[in-house]
């Protein structure tokens, strides 16, 4: 299991992570595939709205890509469970790519069937982007990963910078050219991972499925009845409610602050959000200790929506700016330590799934708050709108860090799931239809002496001095010492973790019912 490690010393270095040759070609995919991306927004965009003059027509084209996260993509990422993460990966990216040839070529379609094809295109994003997140926790181990984290989100963001910029310079020329641009970056991103990424057995093999619906509620059920994961999973989603608010509303609040539209306005507070976003990721990933950063996630947390609260005050441009840019560092700055925990507890059989609905409700609740927001602002002032919800955001955000488990509780979910780990390991090798033996945890604490139960002794030997008699007959032959040394039990197993360990009732119960544990990688 590749956990990251809390006890290490240093953060890992950029580096020393993209020395990974699989990491690299999933690192380079990704990007490719961010970059097409957005170039192809910004093209279908003006393409839609070139063939129809209609705006509505256009933001449904843009809006289609976060469509499939509304259920069907917690389904989509439950098949994702089935199968070869690198095979997912390699044939989304491959359907996606000749769709993309399809759409550059043939831009004369009707605009139904336009917006049909991106329809079946943004449906491959929740399989690839779940099959993606299952994997890095397989390919590098311990803080490698949380630096590979902070590495995928800040390339993300310069990826969607570069990617409108590019398709907004293509779409001046003809916008074709960005569709095949982004056909294109599909393609090298299968290639990259159908080269350089191994193959590897799927998390939930033929002996573990039950039908994909059940399937697909474990996902639910494994992320929501875990105290941890579930604590992890309302931060981050009240954290992107509330941090998402400045990027949503740029357009409207940079028109406010102008007086009318403002390209300027707009794109240094677009330029804010991200650069936040990425300082925080940079500052909480290599200069805050590893051992440090769950310190950080409940006063960050709060931070989130607290930045946004002086925009009652109808604040200027460079106002506007410093709250984006803090109110982004903040919730950024939570991801390493959650996205951390969270791999540490989660079992790996349900790797895509549980990624799957964190991505869910990221996306719905991104667009949701947007969507609010926009229509509260709408019929009062907006900075009216963005204080008060960032009010109440405040004071959500504080009963959710009220309940944050404590640091032992954490430390025995992390605890268990190594347990069912090393049960999982077993039963998967070789002769593991072998009794298992027993199971004991060694704490680092030396043995307490065996209790034996024994009948009360009658009248006659309780008055009677002397040393008890013993069950054990070769107990005459042995000293003292070693009469008081428990006999070893040669199928005995020992799982050294150090650590407490609690009961494993925050798995669903099918997990149990199996006698399978569940591993995270």
């Amino acid at each position: 299991m590749s956990d990251p490690d809390e006890s290490a010393e240093r953060p890992a270095g950029a580096w020393e992570v993209l020395a990974d040759r699989e990491y690299r070609a999933v690192f380079a995919a990704s990007a490719l595939s961010w970059f097409g991306d957005s170039t192809a927004r910004a093209a279908v965009i003006a393409l839609v709205y070139l063939r129809t003059e209609s705006p509505i027509a256009s933001a449904a084209a843009f809006a289609i890509s976060y469509l499939p996260w509304l259920g069907i993509g917690a389904v989509l990422s439950a098949i994702t469970e089935r199968h070869s993460y690198r095979k997912i990966m390699i044939l989304s990216d491959l359907i996606r790519m000749g769709i993309m040839t399809a759409l550059a070529v043939f831009g004369g379609l009707p605009v139904g069937a336009l917006i049909g094809l991106l329809f079946i295109s943004a449906l491959l994003s929740p399989p690839f982007d779940s099959a993606r997140s299952a994997l890095l926790p397989r390919i590098l181990q311990g803080e490698r990963y949380v630096t590979a984290l902070t590495l995928q989100r800040t390339s993300g963001q310069f990826a969607l910078i570069a990617g409108y910029a590019v398709g907004a310079a293509l779409t001046a020329v003809d916008a074709r050219y960005a569709l095949l641009l982004n056909a294109a970056s599909f393609g090298l991103s299968a290639l990259l991972v159908a080269v350089r990424v191994q193959e590897r057995t799927p998390s939930l093999t033929a002996d573990k499925r039950t039908n994909l619906l059940r399937e697909t509620a474990e996902g639910y059920t494994v992320v929501f009845r875990s105290p941890v994961m579930r604590s992890i999973a309302l931060v981050v989603f009240c954290g992107v409610c509330f941090g998402v608010v400045p990027e949503g509303l740029a357009a409207a609040w940079s028109a406010d602050l102008a007086g009318g539209p403002n390209a300027v306005y707009l794109g240094t507070i677009m330029v804010a959000a991200a650069v936040g976003f990425v300082a925080g990721s940079i500052v909480m990933t290599w200069l805050v200790k590893p051992q440090r950063r769950n310190a950080f996630i409940r006063p960050f947390s709060l931070l989130t929506p607290l930045a946004l609260v002086p925009a009652l005050f109808d604040l200027n441009i460079y106002g506007v700016l410093a709250m984006t840019l803090i109110s982004g560092a903040a919730l950024s700055g939570t991801l390493p330590a959650t996205n951390g925990l969270f791999v540490q507890v989660l079992p790996p059989a349900y790797r895509a799934r549980a990624f799957g609905v964190m991505q869910s409700g990221v996306h719905l609740i991104q667009g949701g708050s947007i969507l609010f927001t926009g229509w509260l602002a709408t019929h009062n002032p907006l900075p009216q709108v963005v204080g008060y919800f960032a009010i109440a955001g405040v004071v959500v955000m504080a009963v959710i860090v009220a309940t944050w488990p404590a640091h032992a509780t954490i430390a025995d979910a992390i605890a268990a799931n190594k347990v069912q780990v090393a049960a999982d390991a077993h039963a998967a090798s070789p002769g593991a239809d072998e009794d298992f033996g027993e199971v004991t945890i060694d704490l680092g604490r030396a043995p307490l002496a065996a209790r034996r139960s024994r009948p009360s002794p009658g009248p006659a030997q309780r008055r009677m001095p002397g040393p008890e008699p013993s069950a054990d007959p070769d107990a005459a032959e042995r000293g003292p010492a070693q009469r008081r040394m428990p006999v070893s039990d040669p199928e005995e197993r020992t799982v050294d973790l150090s650590e407490r360990t609690t009961d494993l009732g925050a798995l669903p119960p099918r997990s149990l019912s199996h006698g399978r544990g569940i591993v995270d990688g």
